[in-house]
């Protein structure tokens, strides 16, 4: 391994030296690799003589415009573009057949010598993506951020809505529709038997709807043939395979994309489960974009057994409502009415909105705020009574007071000078909060919160946080390098993190040695120097 790793590391670095600039003094790579691919981010030459003036030949005009206007360091030059991947790639299924390590982060160092160290470790290290994103550091691998919906809750208030018998004749129908609409007939495939419908709903825990049993007692599937108003209809071996791959459980993106986590509600409210995946949710139908519609046989507590929900890749907020059963799905297909599905409460349930206005509706349980006058007044906001998830981008405000009495789990804003915390005391839903100011706050509210388990104070001119070792539920903590020293030389690192950032632009060596601190054994860190292949 050490022989393939360093043949690696030396052609990365010639490559690097053979693609620098004149006047570059180092060169600095962060990445990661995994079976799954690579990544490359924090690249980029350090030329202090003529920095931010390199560019690839040839490269378009709008493409340079987007470089200039990139927010680099004064003294490091724009990307050369080094497609340095199958280098990472190599290096990663180096230490996955060596070390069993599934996935790596690396930092390379290079110099106009040819010199060059190389640092491995697993991906319990995340580089950000840029050379200013600091790391994020996975301390208990194991552990998710729970979603409201997850755990099992009240029973459903109203009994299933689908009907057997009716199910099948829409289904038929549908089918008829579809082949005058193709001009060809769909051969279905041949239906389950009970001793099937038995053994999934033995795997599931839970029992199937009348309406979803007759359906696969009258054909298992549509073979991959988009017969169901677009959609495919799975067999039931198939769907319980994307059941127990994708849909049975929550969905989780790592702790960079996922500290802050909000589930929206759908739309009708309490309907279904605030969740991103349930072992509830058996897809019956693939959108063939990573999208499915599912039955739901764990509803919340106003919605039905068997309703029909809309989850996958696109919906890892929540999942959409859709239908009270297959059976009034079908009917949708047909454009018939349902008197089982609720009305939806209004079309922005869950938008993003870019302003304070007008187009503020109640519903609204997202909103982004970007370049207000600062500072903001959140006022308007008393307009939206479920919002769960406020962002103030590139403005700041001086009063948090409207947010009181809102039930926001997750805040990013950025406070004026003289403003505080004051008026989230004691805020009972608020579980993630990033806060940046220019001047030092009174930190006191954030004991009293008793949600709180991420939080993001590396933009705070506050050193003293040795207080945060007593927050019980804190699991995520971002902080700047200065910030983390301090709690480190007083003895008082929270001891019960889950995850942690280390912002700014530290070193991979930094990184490893808060890991370190915080219970991870980074000893078998992988380090190499060396020379550039053909360097003299």
């Amino acid at each position: 391994m050490d022989l393939t790793v360093e043949q690696t590391a030396r052609q990365m670095a010639a490559e690097i030296v053979a693609a620098a600039p004149e006047g570059w003094t180092e060169y600095l790579l962060r990445g990661r690799g995994s079976q799954g691919g690579s990544s490359m981010s924090g690249g980029g030459y350090v030329a202090p003589s003529r920095p931010g003036e390199f560019f690839p030949p040839g490269l378009p005009a709008h493409m340079r415009d987007l470089l200039t206007h990139l927010n680099l360091p004064p003294n490091l030059s724009a990307p050369r573009f080094l497609d340095l991947h199958p280098h990472i790639s190599s290096l990663s299924s180096a230490f996955r057949e060596s070390r069993g390590w599934e996935g790596i982060a690396l930092e390379v160092a290079c110099r106009p010598s040819g010199a060059f160290e190389l640092v491995v470790f697993r991906d319990d290290l995340e580089p950000g993506g840029g050379p200013e994103s600091g790391w994020t550091l996975t301390v208990d691998p194991s552990f998710q951020l729970p979603e409201p919906g997850a755990a099992e809750g009240a029973e459903a208030s109203r009994g299933p809505a689908g009907d057997p018998a009716e199910a099948v004749e829409r289904l038929r129908a549908v089918l008829r529709q579809h082949a005058e609409r193709s001009g060809a007939e769909i051969k279905l495939a041949a239906p389950v038997t009970e001793e099937q419908l038995a053994a999934a709903e033995r795997s599931l825990g839970r029992p199937l709807p009348a309406d979803v049993r007759a359906l696969y007692l009258e054909a298992d599937g549509d073979g991959g043939n988009a017969a169901l108003a677009g959609y495919g209809w799975l067999s039931l071996d198939d769907a319980l395979a994307e059941h127990d791959e994708y849909i049975g459980a929550p969905a989780w993106f790592g702790w960079s994309l996922d500290w802050n986590r909000v589930v929206f509600d759908a739309d009708p409210p309490n309907t279904v489960r605030r969740c991103s995946g349930h072992p509830g949710w058996l897809p019956f139908a693939t959108g063939f974009d990573g999208n499915f519609l599912a039955v739901d046989l764990a509803p919340a507590t106003d919605g039905s057994p068997g309703q029909v929900i809309e989850v996958g890749r696109d919906f890892d907020r929540g999942p959409r409502y859709v239908a009270s059963s297959i059976t009034a799905w079908l009917g949708q297909a047909l454009g018939l009415p349902d008197p089982h599905t609720p009305q939806p409460t209004d079309d922005s349930s869950r938008p993003v909105v870019e302003a304070l206005g007008e187009q503020l509706a109640p519903d609204v349980q997202d909103l982004h705020l970007n370049d207000l006058p600062s500072p903001a007044d959140l006022t308007p906001l008393s307009a939206t009574p479920h919002l769960r998830r406020l962002h103030l981008n590139r403005c700041s405000t001086a009063d948090l007071s409207p947010l009181a009495a809102l039930p926001v789990e997750d805040l990013a804003v950025d406070l004026a000078a003289g403003a505080d915390l004051a008026p989230l005391t004691g805020h009972p839903r608020l579980a993630s909060l990033a806060v940046g100011s220019p001047t030092p706050i009174d930190l006191a509210p954030l004991p009293t919160l008793p949600a709180l388990r991420s939080l993001d104070l590396s933009r705070c001119p506050v050193t003293d946080l040795t207080f945060l070792a007593d927050i019980p539920g804190l699991c995520y903590l971002a902080l700047s390098a200065d910030q983390w020293n301090a709690l480190t030389v007083a003895g008082r690192l929270p001891t019960r993190l889950a995850a942690a950032r280390l912002a700014g632009a530290p070193s991979f060596t930094a990184a490893l040695d808060l890991l370190a601190a915080l219970g991870t054994d980074t000893s078998t860190a992988y380090r190499l120097s060396g020379t550039a292949e053909g360097a003299s």
